[in-house]
C-alpha cells in the first residue's frame, strides 16, 4: 500500500516539531518555548514509527545525540549558543565518517571493507558538532555509490516520503528521505554526479551541490564528488553551509577560507534583472511532458517576476559518456563479486574496460564542456532546466534493471552530471507536482565560486512560488 510521510501525523502532538526550520527551532530556543532536548526526543519518537517503512537511516546515535541536546539546552538557556545550528538535528550520509560509526559504503556492516569504526570525524562532521548541531545517525546509500537510486542488499529498500511506492533516487537517498520525512532537520549528502539533487528534487526539497573544494572532503578525496545539504528549504541549506564550508586542513582539494555568509547572501535576493539562460533538455535530454510544462511554468513565473530569460536550444555535448569514465576509474580497484545486481556488476564490468584512450577522451570532452559552460555564464548569472527529467522512479524499476548504462540511466543524470565534470555549483528546489502528486526539482546551476548567489536565488524563487500558492495563481 502506497503511504506518505511528507508531514506531521496529525495524531502526534509533537510531530510539528520534526518539521521546523532552522530559523523557528532557533528562535523558540532562544525564547525558551522549546529545548533541544523536547525536539530530539520527538524526532527519534518520530523516527521510531516512521523509519522501518523508510529505511532513511541504518545507524542511529540516540545516546550521543541526547547528550548534545542536553549540552545544547544548557548554552541556549545561558545565551551563549554556539551557532544557528546549535541544537538542530542532523543526518550524516554512510560514506561520510562519523567518529565511533561505520561507513559502510550500502555494503553490509559485517563485511571486512565495512567492519573497523570511523576513528574521526571527517571535516563536515567535525564543524556540526563544533555548531552544536546533533548528530542523529547515518543515512542510507546505494552499494558503491554506483547508481541513483537507493535499495541495498544489506539495507533494503529506501522509500520515497512523498509515496513510499517510489525511490527517492540516490545515493543520498537516505538523507533526502529523513529530511522529508522531518527525522532531521538537515542532511548531509555528497554529490559525484548528481547524488544531491535527484533526490532533493525527487522529494520535493532543496539540494545544494556546492563547488568542488567549498566543502573540505576527506577521506575518500575526488575531482567529482563533494558535500553539501539537503533541507526542506534553500535558507536552511544557507544555514549548513554557514558551518560546513570552512577550511579543514585534510582535504587538500579545498579551497582557502572565506568569508562569505551564505545567510546574509539571501537578504534582499531577488528575481528582477537576473540573467537566466534557460534551457529545457540541454540539446539531448527526453524530458517527460509533465515534468516540462511544470518547468516551463516556473521559469515564466520567474520572467513574470523581473528576470531576463534566454531560451537556449543547447547546452553542451551529451556528456554521459565521459562522466561514466570517471565515475568508473574509482571502482577499477572494487572486486567484482558472483552475487553483485545487476546495476552493481554491469558498472564493475564497464570500469574494467577503461582503456587509456578512454582517459584522453574524458580529458578532451571535459575541456570542450568547461569551455561551453563558461561561455553561456559569460552573458548570464544562473542556468536553468530540470533537475531530473522524470518524476520518482517506481521501486524496483531502476535497481536491478539490467540496464543501469542505456538510456534510462544517462537520462536520469543528464541535467545533474555535467557541473561535476567541470566543478561549478548547482541548487535545486522543488519547483510542483506532477501526476500522482510527485515533486519536481527545477535546478540552477552556475559558475565556479557562485554558490552563494545560487542559493540566494533559489531562496528567491521559493518565496516566490510561496506567494503564487498563498495567492492561489
Amino acid at each position: 500500500m502506497t503511504e506518505r510521510f511528507d508531514k506531521p501525523d496529525a495524531g502526534v502532538p509533537d510531530d510539528p516539531l520534526c518539521f521546523y526550520s532552522v530559523d523557528q527551532l532557533a528562535a523558540a530556543y532562544r525564547s525558551g518555548a522549546l529545548s533541544p532536548l523536547t525536539v530530539v526526543q520527538a524526532m527519534f519518537a518520530r523516527i521510531a514509527r516512521v523509519n522501518p517503512r523508510l529505511a532513511a537511516y541504518y545507524a542511529l546515535d540516540e545516546a550521543g545525540a541526547l547528550q548534545a541536546a542536553r549540552a545544547a539546552e544548557s548554552r541556549h538557556r545561558a545565551g551563549t549558543a554556539k551557532s544557528a545550528l546549535d541544537g538542530v538535528p542532523v543526518a550524516i550520509k554512510d560514506h561520510i565518517d562519523v567518529a565511533g560509526m561505520a561507513s559502510p559504503r550500502g555494503m553490509s556492516l559485517t563485511s571486512a571493507s565495512a567492519a573497523s569504526l570511523a576513528t574521526q570525524d571527517s571535516p563536515v562532521t567535525a564543524r556540526l558538532r563544533e555548531a552544536g548541531a546533533l548528530i542523529m545517525g547515518k543515512t542510507t546509500m546505494p552499494e558503491l555509490s554506483v547508481i541513483p537510486v537507493t535499495h541495498t542488499r544489506a539495507f533494503g529498500i529506501t522509500r520515497n516520503p512523498c509515496d513510499t511506492a517510489r525511490s527517492p533516487g540516490g545515493s543520498s537517498g537516505g538523507g533526502a528521505a529523513a529530511a522529508a520525512a522531518g527525522l532531521c532537520t538537515i542532511a548531509i549528502g555528497s554529490d559525484g554526479g548528481g547524488s544531491i539533487r535527484l533526490p532533493a528534487s525527487f522529494t520535493g526539497i532543496a539540494g545544494h551541490k556546492p563547488t568542488l573544494g567549498r566543502v573540505p572532503y576527506h577521506p575518500g578525496q575526488t575531482d567529482r564528488t563533494v558535500a553539501g545539504p539537503l533541507a526542506r528549504s534553500a535558507r536552511d541549506c544557507a544555514h549548513a553551509m554557514n558551518v560546513i564550508a570552512r577550511a579543514d586542513g585534510r582535504d587538500w582539494m579545498e579551497l582557502p577560507a572565506d568569508d562569505t555568509d551564505y545567510l546574509a547572501a539571501l537578504a534582499g535576493a531577488s528575481l528582477k534583472g537576473l540573467r537566466v539562460a534557460y534551457s529545457p533538455d540541454y540539446g539531448y535530454q527526453k524530458v517527460d511532458a509533465a515534468v516540462a510544462a511544470l518547468v516551463d511554468a516556473a521559469v515564466e513565473a520567474m520572467a513574470r517576476a523581473g528576470a531576463t530569460v534566454t531560451r537556449i536550444a543547447t547546452v553542451c555535448r551529451d556528456p554521459f559518456r565521459p562522466y561514466m569514465i570517471q565515475a568508473g576509474l574509482r571502482l577499477r580497484a572494487s572486486k567484482r563479486r558472483d552475487d553483485d545486481p545487476p546495476a552493481v556488476a554491469s558498472m564493475l564490468d564497464f570500469a574494467a574496460t577503461i582503456t587509456p584512450e578512454d582517459l584522453q577522451f574524458l580529458l578532451d570532452e571535459r575541456n570542450r564542456l568547461g569551455a561551453d559552460l563558461l561561455g553561456i555564464f559569460k552573458s548570464h548569472d544562473v542556468l536553468l532546466s530540470p533537475t531530473s527529467p522524470v518524476v520518482a522512479p517506481a521501486v524496483g524499476e531502476f535497481y536491478p534493471d539490467g540496464d543501469t548504462l542505456g538510456e534510462a540511466n544517462r537520462n536520469l543524470i543528464g541535467f545533474t552530471c555535467p557541473v561535476n565534470l567541470v566543478h561549478m555549483p548547482a541548487v535545486s528546489v522543488h519547483c510542483g507536482h506532477a501526476g500522482g502528486g510527485l515533486p519536481v526539482g527545477l535546478q540552477f546551476a552556475g559558475p565556479k565560486f557562485s554558490d552563494a548567489r545560487l542559493l540566494a536565488v533559489a531562496a528567491a524563487f521559493e518565496r516566490l512560488t510561496e506567494n503564487r500558492a498563498a495567492a492561489g495563481t
